[in-house]
């Protein structure tokens, strides 16, 4: 069995002394938030809780929860964060409709995708170069250029501070080791 792909939907607050936790939920999760039983507590040091939803109550804006399982109290007075997440149902479908397309940048093929990881933020695309070396990028709208459906090429913009980080820059179409300096 292979652990799921989880999107962070907000963090969780501390107890009070009648076992409510407060969450706070990001605004794009909210409304599914209602609906949801289960869930996961991410842990500093990855360590991962599978819990439920046993009740829920609003006051004002503030969100309370109360889980099923016991101990989360305690184990979350040891870490200084714990975000809820939830299983991402379609990051199987995603990852593998951009495994091994194409990526452009300026009418300059960079490489392939070879990988798609989540960093806790966003996913990142692993691009593997023609210079045998791995350029990671985050699949987020600042570097992705629109992508018609069906396209076996993705298109990438603002990538010029992010080539020159990583010691590389375009020369005439062509991926080419360069100085930080330049």
């Amino acid at each position: 069995m292979t652990a799921p792909h989880l999107i962070g939907i907000g963090r969780l607050g501390g107890q009070d002394s009648e076992d409510w936790h407060h969450v706070m939920i990001r605004p794009e999760y909210k409304e599914a938030f209602h609906h949801l039983v289960d869930l996961y507590l991410i842990f500093e040091e990855n360590r991962v809780f599978y819990v439920t939803i046993s009740d829920r109550k609003q006051i004002g804006k503030k969100t309370f929860v109360r889980f099923a399982e016991e101990g989360i109290a305690e184990e979350r007075k040891l870490h200084r964060e714990t975000i809820l997440a939830i299983a991402d149902e379609n990051t199987d479908e995603q990852e593998d409709s951009l495994e091994g397309l194409d990526v452009v940048f300026e009418d300059s093929l960079l490489g392939c995708v070879v990988d798609v990881f989540f960093n806790g933020a966003q996913d990142v695309l692993v691009i593997a170069t023609a210079l045998d070396t791995e350029l990671l990028v985050p699949y987020v709208e600042h570097y992705l250029a629109p992508r018609e459906a069906g396209s076996d090429v993705i298109f990438l913009r603002n990538m010029e501070d992010l080539l020159r980080a990583n010691g590389l820059a375009l020369e005439a179409n062509v991926l080419v080791p360069c100085d930080d300096e330049n």
